[in-house]
Order: C-alpha cells, then sequence, then structure tokens
C-alpha cells in the first residue's frame, strides 16, 4: 500500500485567496485603521491630517503581511527591534562571588593562629611600589 507523503509542511494554509490567515487579518486591521480615520478626519474637513497618518498606517499592515526582512518575516523582526529598544544598551558588571564551601578544618591550633597573625606588612609593601615605580632598563643600558 502507497501513501502520499505530504510536501512544503512549514508553509502556511493559504486561506483567503493567495493570503493566509495571518496575512489577511493584519491586512484587516490596517484598513479598518484607515476606515476609522476616513470617518474621523476626512469628514470633518482634515484631508491633509488623514493622508500624514493613512500613508503609513497602510505600509506598516502591508510591511506586516508581506515583507521578509533576512528570510525572516516582518512581525518577528519588528518585535525584535521593539525589544531592543525596551532593553538598556550598556552592560553593568556585576561582581559575582561564588557561595564559600567549607571543608573540614585540622585540628592543628598552630597553623589557624599564624594564618590570623599573618596581616599587613608596610615594609614589604613599600619595596614592593619603589620595584614597581623605578623605571625600566633601557636597551642601550642592558647592552652595554
Amino acid at each position: 500500500m502507497q501513501f502520499k507523503v505530504p510536501q512544503n509542511i512549514d508553509m502556511q494554509d493559504k486561506i483567503i485567496g493567495p493570503l493566509t490567515l495571518t496575512q489577511f487579518f493584519y491586512l484587516l486591521f490596517g484598513g479598518l485603521v484607515i476606515y476609522i480615520l476616513f470617518n474621523k478626519l476626512v469628514l470633518n474637513g482634515y484631508n491633509f491630517i488623514f493622508f500624514i497618518l493613512a500613508i503609513p498606517i497602510g505600509f506598516f499592515s502591508f510591511a506586516m503581511a508581506f515583507l521578509r526582512v533576512q528570510d525572516r518575516p516582518f512581525p518577528s523582526f519588528f518585535m525584535a527591534f521593539v525589544q531592543y529598544l525596551r532593553q538598556p544598551r550598556a552592560r553593568v558588571w556585576q561582581h559575582y562571588r561564588a557561595p564559600e564551601t567549607r571543608s573540614p578544618k585540622p585540628d592543628n591550633s598552630k597553623k589557624t593562629k599564624t594564618a590570623e597573625k599573618k596581616g599587613f606588612d608596610t615594609i614589604k609593601v613599600n619595596e614592593l611600589a619603589k620595584t614597581l615605580d623605578s623605571p625600566l632598563p633601557r636597551e642601550s643600558d642592558e647592552q652595554k
């Protein structure tokens, strides 16, 4: 027995003429907004404002329905753009400290006492600062 294997299963179904259901709703929504603007503005004498608003709305609804950016549908590109605008662009470094895991301590009290007594040695720090602040030897001095 042979069966037909469906082809192009990743494509959306064409429901209304050559349009998919989502394309139809994008165009329907844009047309409804333009129709409402027409009833509110043109009939009250604001023709210029109607055209200023209707043309970008028409282009936007057309782009949402048909335009593809880098082989991706425009709605996903537009949502990524909106998400980019909403997120902060400056990254702030936050220091992360891993939780300390305590290992069982040995009973040697001498080792813990010496570790506690070890402190800040100003003499060693001053010597280290002098060596770091001293200029590097020149190449001509090294060759002599």
